[in-house]
C-alpha cells in the first residue's frame, strides 16, 4: 500500500461537469486522494466512464445525471451523494460558452449561458450549503475565468456571467464563515478540453489559432485540466484551512504578465522570430475558450 498523502481520505465530493475536462480531472484527482466522489453532469453525457475511472483508482464512486438549470434535480442529486457519505466538499465546473459579438450575441445565447454558468452556480452552491451548514463543515469551490477579470473580444456574456460567479462567491464566503465553511473560486485560464478543441475547430486556421494562444500566454503553453484539478484540489483540502472567499487564477500567467519572447516552452517551440515585429499585436488576441 502507498504511504503517499490522501488528504480527501474521509471525505465525500460532489462534482459537477464531471464527465471531461477540468470536472472530470478533478473527480479523477478526489478519488486519487481517497475521497468518495459523486459525478453529476448531463444525462447523455460519457459519465459512467468518468465514474468508472475513479472505481478503477479505488475510490466509491456514483455517477449523477442532472442539468444545473433544474433546483430540483440537484437537490437530488445532493440526496443521492449523501447515500455515499456526508458531503463535505463541492467542486461546481459545469459552465457553458459562446463566442460572438456583443451586437451579434442573441437573447438565446446570452440567456443560456446565464442560466447555466451563473442560475446552475447557484444552484449547487445553495444545496451545497443547505447540507454542510448543520454540520458545521464543508468546502465549496466555484468555477470563474481569468476572463473574469479581464476582458477579450467576443465574450461580453460569457465573462459577465463568471463576473457574477466571482461576486456569488465573495459574499457566499462572507455569509458562511462563522458556520465552517470556505468557498473559494478557481479561475481557470486556456485548457486543453474537448470543448477548446471544438472551439478551434470552428477557426480558419485551427493549428495558427492554437498558435496564437499559446503566445498569448506567459508559460507559453495550454494548460492540462489536471494542472487546473491540482489547484481545485488544494482549495477542497485542509491544506487550505485558512483561505476562504479567495480567485485563485490558474493561467499561465495570461492575466498577470506579459509572455517573454525570447523564453522556451516545454516543447522548445518559442523562438524570438516567432513573434510579429513592428507592432503588431494581433497575435495577443486570439480567441480561446477558457476552462471546462
Amino acid at each position: 500500500m502507498s504511504d503517499a498523502p490522501r488528504p480527501m481520505a474521509g471525505r465525500t465530493a460532489l462534482v459537477t461537469g464531471a464527465s471531461s475536462g477540468i470536472g472530470r480531472a478533478v473527480a479523477l484527482e478526489i478519488a486519487a486522494a481517497g475521497g468518495r466522489v459523486a459525478l453529476l453532469a448531463l444525462p447523455d453525457s460519457p459519465l459512467a466512464e468518468a465514474a468508472e475511472d475513479c472505481h478503477s483508482l479505488g475510490a466509491e464512486a456514483v455517477a449523477i445525471g442532472a442539468d444545473v438549470r433544474d433546483a430540483s434535480a440537484v437537490e437530488r442529486a445532493f440526496q443521492e451523494a449523501e447515500l455515499l457519505g456526508a458531503v463535505d466538499a463541492v467542486y461546481h465546473a459545469a459552465g457553458v460558452s459562446t463566442v460572438a459579438p456583443a451586437a451579434e450575441t442573441t437573447d438565446e445565447q446570452w440567456l443560456h449561458q446565464l442560466h447555466v454558468n451563473l442560475t446552475g452556480t447557484f444552484h449547487v452552491v445553495r444545496a451545497a450549503v443547505r447540507v454542510m451548514a448543520p454540520r458545521g463543515r464543508g468546502a465549496i469551490v466555484t468555477t470563474a475565468s481569468e476572463l473574469a477579470v479581464m476582458g477579450q473580444p467576443g465574450y461580453v456574456a460569457y465573462s459577465a456571467t463568471k463576473g457574477g460567479v466571482l461576486a456569488m462567491t465573495r459574499a457566499l464566503a462572507a455569509e458562511m464563515a462563522g458556520r465552517g465553511i470556505r468557498v473559494n473560486a478557481v479561475c481557470p485560464g486556456t485548457v486543453d478540453t474537448p470543448l477548446l478543441a471544438a472551439e478551434f475547430a470552428l477557426a480558419d486556421d485551427p493549428e495558427a489559432e492554437r498558435r496564437a494562444t499559446e503566445q498569448s500566454i506567459a508559460l507559453g503553453r495550454i494548460a492540462h485540466p489536471r494542472e487546473v484539478a491540482k489547484a481545485v484540489l488544494f482549495l477542497l483540502s485542509h491544506a487550505s484551512s485558512y483561505v476562504t472567499g479567495a480567485q485563485l487564477v490558474v493561467d499561465g500567467g495570461r492575466t498577470a504578465c506579459f509572455p517573454d519572447p525570447g523564453v522556451r516552452n516545454d516543447t522548445g517551440s518559442r523562438r524570438i522570430e516567432d513573434f510579429p515585429q513592428g507592432g503588431d499585436i494581433s497575435w495577443m488576441t486570439a480567441l480561446a475558450a477558457t476552462e471546462r
